[in-house]
């Protein structure tokens, strides 16, 4: 089955042609240099790019695959979570492409294409694995922070997720504190190599004893007092201490919490996907975890599909038409706060 999928939950046009679960093209158009002077996606300048961008991005992944639209079997976007008039345009798009060409349509949810990303295979078939059910997912970006107990493909439970900012969210926002611009997440990684990461002392969010939820939103805090009386010199001066201190206080407790949930469900095999893998110091605290709990662990095979790519939407698509067919193109619509 050739599958088209299309993704614009927030500032990426994307889209990409796969074969079943081999990816044939991968197109992303990132919107970052429009938002970068606003410090943060602004909804009505995203949904202006993606109506410029989204039929050049689609008629490019159908040229990069060497397919037409007449040869696509199904077509995959995504319904939500999201921005919802980012999500609209996609949205929209999908839905008059499949009536005029009379193809399917099955409308997914972005947090499952991310769970589902480490599946993905190149146009070769590659990587070859067999994933060991039952899985314990973790899913972190900029809007969502999950961990899944995935018991098959198509049936999820949540288990943990951040009660208020989501990780990727809160490495935003320090960036903005500190002055080193947006998107914040990956500058924090550069600024952080070399610096110490006990610099500050900064809170241990939620308790074992509480619950196996997450909380961001009071490390931003502490974070935010601790240096609001600093000079623009003292925080050039510790730049790298302060980014290392807040990206370790996050990673710690993404790890903590992690492996709480490891050793109360006992999966037989770990995922990890979304923006925030991207980064390499939490990829190999991940990879560490994993041996140590002796647990295979899957990854994208490659950091571009951690980050929101059409790829993992074609892909959720192409399980969940196997799962229940199509969708009902005349009786659904985005859902910003589409629930996984």
């Amino acid at each position: 089955m050739y599958i088209l999928g299309i993704e614009t939950s927030c500032d990426d046009t994307c889209a990409a042609v796969l074969y079943d679960d081999k990816i044939l093209s991968n197109v992303i158009s990132s919107q970052i240099n429009l938002h970068q002077e606003w410090g943060g996606v602004v909804p009505d300048i995203a949904k202006r790019a993606h109506q410029e961008r989204i039929d050049p991005v689609v008629n490019t992944a159908l040229k990069n695959a060497k397919k037409t639209i007449d040869d696509i079997d199904l077509i995959a976007v995504t319904r939500g979570p999201g921005l919802g008039i980012a999500l609209a345009v996609g949205f929209n798009y999908a839905k008059t492409l499949a009536k005029k060409h009379n193809i399917k349509l099955v409308a997914v949810n972005h947090v499952e294409g991310h769970l589902l990303s480490v599946f993905l295979k190149n146009s070769k078939g590659l990587p070859k694995f067999t994933p060991i059910f039952p899985c314990l997912g973790l899913t972190v970006s900029g809007g969502h922070t999950k961990i899944v107990l995935i018991e098959d493909v198509g049936d999820y439970h949540i288990v943990g997720e951040t009660l208020d900012d989501a990780a990727g969210e809160a490495l935003d926002k320090s960036a903005k504190l500190l002055g080193l611009g947006y998107p914040g997440g990956p500058i924090i990684e550069r600024v952080a190599k070399g610096g110490d990461c006990k610099f500050l002392i900064l809170p241990n969010p939620l308790p074992e004893k509480v619950n196996f939820n997450l909380s961001f939103s009071g490390l931003k805090t502490s974070f935010y007092y601790q240096i609001k009386n600093w000079s623009v010199d003292k925080k050039l001066k510790h730049l790298s201490d302060l980014a290392a201190s807040f990206q370790n206080a996050v990673f710690n407790h993404l790890e903590r919490k992690f492996s709480l949930i490891i050793d109360e469900y006992k999966p037989l095999s770990i995922l990890a996907s979304g923006g925030v893998l991207a980064n390499s110091l939490l990829r190999s605290r991940v990879r560490k975890l994993a041996k140590t709990k002796s647990l295979p662990l899957y990854l994208p095979y490659s950091k571009k599909l951690n980050t929101d790519n059409a790829a993992m939407i074609a892909l959720a698509g192409f399980h969940q038409f196997k799962r229940s067919g199509p969708s009902d193109i005349n009786n659904i619509d985005i859902a910003p706060r589409f629930e996984l």
